[in-house]
């Protein structure tokens, strides 16, 4: 339910109460008791209708989640029916015989003052409880900016290892190369070693260069927001990754709201080209989302794949260029804001899970 239509509800309420108290006074009443008394009693009767009014009116300007917009209801119903049972309780203490005008007069009195009092405290705390909770996100977002400013440190030194020790290396498959060229007898095998070094080299540049570029947010998106469909994002993902094994995505009914970070598609797109090479030539890789225990899991699993011993044994790090470098950068970026682990690796099946909190109602 959008607070939009419970500002519709409490709108038409109040401007309810409001008309039938002014119909009751002008037809039964304006003849029968003086104007004063009319007017005091109007006051009364129809000022619970008009605050219910009003918090609609305040209310149509505001967005909280289903859950406090039913909150918002349920109080007012509430607020309502405690009032309303209270002057009933009460009024026969303080006169010994209530006729039906007056019984009328109670219950619109109560019903209107009790729905206006319970609305406006389901409508306060809703916005309190609102602006705590963005004040907490602004809190959690400026620190997350400042773990990112360590991790982009991290990586640029990561960077440039890779490229000053490819470069290095290249130069000295070069250097190698020369003296093979310029000697006497040619040692061709010497030379395709080297120049197949030169290519790898080369390789990892581009990996790096391309990986470099792809971090971040998604191209095409200017204001992304830190909260994110958990299955949408992980379709889109698995569309974005460059991968010649079957990607399926099995997703829940409704995908919950999770906290995410901008590139959370871009992360998950690597994630998935990491898996893919280490998956064996036809396999496939499941995507899977379920919840546990207020957190949804998202697993991915290769079939058949096998994650070599240099990578499990220094797991996220990047000890290869292809699935060792690809881990490192994805969790790097990902541990910012969701737990990225090692599910399965074993019988030819390996699984990562990454593993985020749901949004708060």
């Amino acid at each position: 339910m959008q607070t939009r239509q419970v500002a519709a509800v409490l709108a038409v309420g109040g401007a309810g109460l409001v008309s039938f108290a002014v119909v009751h006074f002008l037809t039964h009443e304006i003849n029968t008791v003086p104007t004063l008394h009319i007017a005091s009693n109007l006051a009364v009767a129809g000022g619970g209708g008009i605050g219910l009014v009003y918090v609609g009116y305040w209310l149509s300007d505001q967005s909280f989640s289903p859950a406090r917009n039913r909150r918002i209801l349920v109080l007012t119903a509430i607020g309502a029916v405690t009032l309303l049972a209270v002057f009933v309780i009460t009024q026969p203490l303080a006169q010994e015989q209530v006729t039906a005008e007056e019984l009328l007069h109670i219950v619109q009195v109560s019903l209107g003052i009790g729905s206006a009092l319970g609305a406006a405290v389901g409508a306060f705390e809703a916005r309190a409880l609102t602006r705590a909770e963005e004040a907490t996100r602004a809190e959690s977002r400026l620190a997350a900016l400042e773990d990112e400013r360590e991790r982009w440190s991290e990586l640029t030194t990561v960077f440039r290892h890779y490229v000053n020790n490819s470069v290095t290396v290249i130069n000295f498959a070069l250097d190698e190369l020369r003296s093979t060229v310029d000697g006497d007898a040619v040692e061709l095998d010497t030379a395709s070693a080297n120049i197949e070094t030169v290519a790898d080299r080369v390789r990892t540049i581009e990996t790096v260069a391309e990986h470099v570029d792809r971090l971040g947010p998604a191209a095409g998106i200017d204001h992304p927001s830190p909260v994110a469909n958990v299955c949408n994002v992980t379709e889109r993902a698995s569309r974005l990754a460059s991968v010649d094994a079957a990607v399926t995505v099995a997703t829940l009914e409704a995908g919950p709201d999770v906290l995410a970070g901008e590139s959370v598609e871009q992360d998950l797109a690597l994630l998935l080209e990491a898996l893919g090479s280490v998956t064996e030539e036809g396999g496939r890789i499941d995507c899977e989302c379920e919840p546990d225990d207020g957190r949804v899991v998202v697993r991915f699993t290769a079939t058949p794949a096998t994650l070599p011993p240099e990578v499990e044994a220094a797991l996220f790090e990047p000890v290869t260029r292809k699935s060792g470098l690809k881990l490192y950068l994805a969790e790097r970026s990902i541990d910012a804001y969701a737990d990225l682990r090692l599910a399965t690796n074993g019988e030819r099946t390996v699984a990562f899970e990454v593993v985020f909190d749901v949004t708060p109602e």
